[in-house]
């Protein structure tokens, strides 16, 4: 869970897509290697429970949020689960569970103690299976977002009713089990997050799997897997993040916009969709948005603004309610949450935010900033001249 108890630290210059790094390696769990991971773009820590045992990983996170508080940089947590040992294919169907017993005891007597944020699962089938694991969570079921893995030929067919009820997609560019371009399609439309898993061999990427994923727009977040055979990790990270803002600066925005528009379903649904689309284009001339809203952190994320997005968290609210909606701001692309410790109003929010962006240099007084809130429980448009 995302939390700095200071000072944060605004990377405001950093690439939009997001980084998911995985913790644990002898070179990747210290203190000093986190700090560094963090410095270089990680925006989620991995925690891989296919290997090693709760202790290891305790240590692993303990130092992560160490990490955070020495830098103050923002980092959300994800356990992905290990999940039964076979795989389906070849046209068969096997009933293997989403949840193994050593999956329910890591979600159990790790995850949940240690308010993780994310949870991979490994093995969906179907719908329901989302169902089952948030009836394990229980009360903490809203705070931990559940990313699939759809990687089973049970799994493609039964695609749309697990969209309709899973967080996040988690996609193996270049499977052949899977339509790619449906699931990408049906989680743009419902504002899921994409994350594309991109090999790493030699601190390169093995193929076209992250340009692609960069330069089309679709993917939110990148899981790069090494094998935990980098010796400098901090390295490796930093010029893969390099190499992402470096795609991003030559992304025709308007073109990927004008797409994004043709393909959103009329009337567009609900108010609050609406309202993140408005944001993101009606005002061109903006030089930020705003959002103090959390319903609105992914709907304007997907509709892929070219400007920063500043999300405004109040820590005067429940503290593991607000921290958990930071941590899932960076799963979304091109968002930046901020923890606004001083902010006790949405009109408090809104100033934080406006403060941040001047300071980062994002604009400048007389500058134009747009603003989402929610008042009386509507969604509201307010533009700003800062």
């Amino acid at each position: 869970m995302a939390y700095v108890k200071d000072e944060q630290k605004i990377k405001i210059g950093a690439a939009k897509t997001k980084m998911v790094w995985t913790l644990g390696a002898a070179s990747s769990r210290s203190v000093v290697m986190i700090e560094k991971l963090l410095e270089a773009g990680m925006n989620i820590a991995r925690f891989d429970f296919s290997e090693g045992s709760h202790a290891h990983h305790q240590e692993t996170i303990i130092n992560l949020r160490t990490a955070i508080q020495n830098t103050g940089i923002l980092c959300a947590d994800m356990l992905d689960t290990k999940g039964p040992e076979i795989r389906t294919g070849e046209g068969q169907t096997i009933n293997l569970p989403t949840l193994t017993r050593k999956d329910k005891v890591d979600i159990v007597q790790w995850g949940i103690p240690n308010r993780i944020d994310i949870i991979v699962l490994s093995s969906v089938h179907k719908g329901s299976d989302l169902d089952q694991v948030r009836n394990l969570l229980g009360m903490h079921a809203n705070n931990i977002m559940l990313m699939s893995k759809i990687d089973n030929e049970e799994a493609a067919a039964n695609v749309d009713e697990i969209m309709e009820k899973t967080d996040a997609v988690l996609l193996a560019r270049g499977s052949q089990v899977v339509d790619q371009k449906k699931m990408i399609d049906k989680a743009s439309a419902l504002g899921i997050h994409i994350v594309t898993a991109v090999q790493i061999l030699g601190g390169q990427t093995t193929d076209d799997d992250l340009p692609n994923a960069v330069l089309d727009c679709t993917t939110d977040c990148v899981m790069l897997l090494d094998g935990g055979d980098e010796a400098h990790p901090d390295i490796v990270l930093q010029r893969i993040s390099s190499l992402c803002k470096e795609l991003e600066s030559s992304i025709d925005y308007k073109s990927v916009q004008q797409k994004i528009r043709k393909a959103l379903p009329r009337p567009l649904q609900p108010i609050m969709a609406r309202k993140a689309a408005y944001a993101c284009w009606k005002y061109p001339k903006a030089k930020a948005i705003i959002i103090t809203a959390k319903a609105a952190v992914n709907l304007v994320a997907k509709c892929r603004p070219s400007v920063p997005v500043l999300l405004v968290v109040s820590m005067s609210e429940s503290f593991k309610w607000s921290s958990h909606v930071a941590s899932h701001g960076l799963v979304s692309r091109g968002i930046i949450p901020l923890m606004g410790a001083e902010s006790k109003t949405i009109g408090d929010m809104i100033s934080f935010g406006v403060q941040v962006a001047k300071k980062g240099g994002i604009c400048n007084a007389g500058d134009l900033v747009v603003a989402l809130r929610v008042l009386n429980g509507c969604p509201v448009l307010l533009p700003l001249h800062v």
